[in-house]
């Protein structure tokens, strides 16, 4: 077992102005103040059979009890399904692309597990749910001349399914469509059987489309933009960018969101050297987008169900200078914040220099993927305080 352990330097922090601080753990200092770790690496067998990490784990996802990893295959369109406890491949999952049972021979944006052992699969022409045999039980396509959605933006209309989310009686769809050339994200509630709904705002997340670069050449192009997350989380759900530490929550079958923000001691809330969101060449491309990603950036909220507490990385990378190949390196930051959102602690990590790669937490520990030797493996973090 590799054992790293060290002290935080740092014991300042401020809390939420998004709820109220009325928690034993919101009352105490940086619970972080003694933040150390200890990591195993460990290694599932994929036994006669082969899992495809050309992708990563891109299209991966978890039961209810943290048991199983389903991870999506899009070059043999299978699915993974990986027993955590024992780190053995139990099963490979087959899935059409074509025909009445087919999830789509395109791009699969959205592949997840739900319950009942059931899968949703998302593409920019459909979206299903499928039974573990591989049969589409429930149709969830949203064309754009069908739908009547209050505030939605003419090209939003046509990824309105993206990272769809759903209310637990499957009525009601919640997704985050937009203008990615524009560099607009809303956040949609969606009557799945009438197809009409409204927009949400969510104001606080416009500056992540301020870090958009594109770049048109000929009859392509390449764009950059940072991430906006839409999670469900014990119920509820969440909506964070990568732009700025501003988090969203939103009651499954209600209206309104919560707004939570935040003021760090460690980082800047927020980006906040602005970038040209247009360029004209591949060199003017890379120096933006160097600009955009030496600025503090944040991940997505990662949830503790042991202890009930919210975590949440940021990294700051380093310039890769005249190398634009050479390894991306950051300074990696680590907050922690209670059941209730309010901000509970806060630390730099000096012996990370990347944060963990598709994290979750599994029996009080942080699990996160690693690639040994092409084979599946996982990093698992036990936090101590």
């Amino acid at each position: 077992m590799k054992k790293l352990l060290f002290p935080s330097l740092f014991a300042a922090l401020a809390f939420s102005c998004g709820g109220e601080n009325d928690s034993a753990e919101s009352r105490q200092s940086n619970i972080l103040e003694n933040f150390t770790f200890s990591v195993d690496t460990l290694v599932v067998d994929p036994g006669e059979e082969i899992i495809n990490l050309s992708q990563g784990v891109r299209g991966s996802s978890l039961d209810e009890t943290k048991t199983y990893f389903y991870l999506f295959d899009e070059a043999t369109t299978q699915i993974n399904k990986i027993n955590l406890d024992e780190l053995v491949l139990e099963e490979q999952i087959p899935f059409e692309k074509e025909g009445p049972n087919g999830i789509g021979s395109n791009f699969i944006t959205t592949s997840r597990y739900l319950p009942g052992e059931e899968f949703l699969f998302s593409n920019f022409q459909s979206t299903g749910i499928f039974n573990k045999q591989g049969e589409k039980v429930l149709d969830l396509t949203l064309k754009p001349e069908e739908l009547d959605v209050e505030g939605l933006g003419e090209n939003a209309q046509f990824n309105v399914t993206n990272s769809i989310r759903l209310s637990p009686d499957k009525k009601i769809a919640y997704s985050l469509p937009g203008d990615f050339m524009e560099g607009t994200t809303q956040l949609a509630k969606i009557d799945l059987e009438s197809k009409s709904g409204k927009v949400l705002p969510i104001p606080a997340l416009d500056i992540v489309g301020d870090y958009r670069i594109l770049l048109q050449s000929g009859d392509g192009f390449s764009i950059y933009f940072e991430e906006v997350s839409f999670q469900e989380i014990a119920g509820k759900f969440y909506v964070s960018g990568a732009t700025t530490n501003s988090i969203y929550r939103l009651e499954p079958g209600q209206d309104s969101l919560e707004l939570f923000e935040y003021d760090f001691s460690l980082v800047p809330n927020q980006k906040n050297v602005p970038i040209r969101r247009e360029v004209s060449s591949p060199e003017e491309f890379q120096a933006e987008m160097e600009k955009a990603r030496t600025q503090i950036g944040f991940e997505k909220l990662l949830y503790d169900e042991q202890t009930k507490r919210f975590y949440r990385f940021g990294r700051i990378y380093e310039p890769k200078g005249d190398d634009p190949e050479a390894p991306s390196k950051a300074q990696v930051y680590l907050f922690a914040f209670d059941e209730n959102l309010n901000l509970i602690g806060e630390t730099e990590i000096p012996e990370l220099d990347q944060t963990p790669s598709n994290p979750f937490f599994k029996d009080g520990r942080l699990w996160s993927y690693v690639n040994v030797e092409d084979e599946l493996g996982f990093a698992v973090m036990d936090f101590k305080f």
